[in-house]
């Protein structure tokens, strides 16, 4: 059985390691998804709205592209941050959905209206 002081140190390593990991999950989601997607995601989601409202049906495709682009952030963040691939799949589907919709309600509609 181990001492008190040699508990310790693992205990501290392990909240260091912890905190690392959080971290650069943070780090990586927002690298992705304000350099690589926001903009496209917006626009995206933008031309799907705009091409739904004129009646063309393959507006569809253009969400589906913003929605992934979307949950892409989210999904990688929390598999580095957590480790657990289906849990970071199935909570980035609604942080994307989130993250699509304030997203293109604050920069295309409330912006675009400025």
């Amino acid at each position: 059985m181990r001492s008190a002081p040699e508990r310790r140190p693992s205990a501290l390593r392990r909240f260091a390691r912890d905190w690392g990991r959080y971290l650069w999950a943070v780090i990586v989601t927002v690298v992705i998804a304000a350099l690589l997607f926001e903009f496209t995601m917006i626009w995206t989601i933008g031309v799907g709205f705009y091409m739904l409202a004129l009646g063309e049906f393959t507006g569809l495709w253009m969400l589906v592209g913003g929605y992934a682009m979307a949950c892409t952030p989210a999904a990688f963040g929390l598999l580095i941050a957590t480790g657990q691939f289906w849990k970071s799949l199935t909570h980035s589907l609604w942080i994307g959905l989130l993250y699509g919709i304030l997203g293109f309600t604050f920069l295309d509609v409330i912006l675009g209206t400025l």
